[in-house]
């Protein structure tokens, strides 16, 4: 189990994270959003042990980050977003330089580099010079020292950035190969656009775990607004006003597409239920308004990370 208890990180004294506990269990995996400064890479980086805790503690499978880092080290594996100036080194000679120092020799060595390499499509670059690489290999790359000696944890700051789309479907696949053998990922995601290999959900904001949960609508769907978009072609500004009662905030944005806002029911409130995107879509209908498409729009989680409406 990897169990965050309490945590404060403050950087320079400025407190990024603030008293924060999670638990993730054994094949869970768990995407942390939040907005820029939300304090998601200092949270990875403590549990990598790369900054200080200021206040609390982190242990992996009974391990302190405080009081046993090397422990945790060796049962963790950390990719940062980026990936540091390295002049003159190959990709292989960067993976056997971490591989030595994660403890590994001979045959060993050499069979977790190859396995490393090819885990992140990366087999046959070896001879690549780190400066040469570009942006979406040297990513794979630090990922690929991440998988050297076979952590129980695997830990990803922004694991997707600067990934084309195939290569972002790889990485996907390999969060879900390590969710099914049972290891734990926790993940930073930039953009909060999470994708479908992550198991759970983590919102921080301004330093603290605003919500947690399975990583589904359903999980964090209650008391809040959602916003949806609509295609109703030639007919939007139509669409909008008739729709206009049945929603907090409609907006045409051309002849086709409207956004409109679906607020929460009232709280302990009865007879008074809030219209919902079916009622909408039946209303649309009624009145003889093509609806093409329709759907949440932003994606979920990326209104997750927005204020509260």
């Amino acid at each position: 189990m990897l169990r965050f208890d309490r945590v404060i990180v403050a950087p320079g004294g400025h407190v990024v994270v603030d008293r924060l506990s999670l638990a993730i269990n054994p094949g869970e995996t768990v995407a942390v959003i939040g907005r820029s400064g939300a304090g998601k890479s200092a949270l990875l980086a403590a549990l990598a042990t790369a900054i200080p805790l200021q206040g609390g503690d982190i242990t992996v499978a009974g391990h302190s980050v405080r009081h046993a880092p090397d422990a945790v080290r060796a049962r963790i594996g950390y990719a940062p977003a980026h990936l540091t100036v390295w002049p003159a080194v190959r990709a292989d000679e960067f993976l056997q330089l971490f591989a030595v120092s994660a403890g590994l020799h001979g045959r060993v060595l050499h069979a977790a580099v190859d396995a490393a390499l090819e885990m992140t499509g990366l087999t046959g670059r070896g001879d690549t010079l780190l400066d040469h690489l570009p942006s979406g290999q040297a990513k794979r790359l630090l990922i690929a020292r991440a998988l050297l000696h076979a952590p129980d944890v695997l830990v990803l700051d922004d694991p997707c950035g600067n990934l084309d789309p195939h290569e972002r479907q790889s990485v996907e696949r390999l969060i879900g190969d390590m969710q099914i053998g049972g290891r734990i990922v926790i993940a930073a995601i930039d953009d909060a656009r999470v994708p479908e290999c992550f198991t759970h959900l983590a919102v921080l904001g301004e330093g603290r775990l605003v919500h947690q949960g399975p990583a589904t609508f359903v999980a964090f769907a209650a008391g809040r607004s959602w916003r949806y978009r609509l295609h109703c072609p030639g007919q939007a500004e139509a669409a909008a006003a008739l729709i206009g009662r049945l929603a907090d905030r409609v907006e045409a944005l051309d002849a086709t597409i409207l956004d409109c806002t679906l607020a929460p029911p009232p709280v302990a409130t009865t007879g008074s239920a809030r219209a919902t995107l079916s009622d909408i879509i039946a209303a649309l209908v009624r009145a003889r308004i093509a609806v093409e498409a329709a759907g949440i729009y932003p994606h979920w989680t990326e209104q997750l990370i927005e204020p509260m409406a």
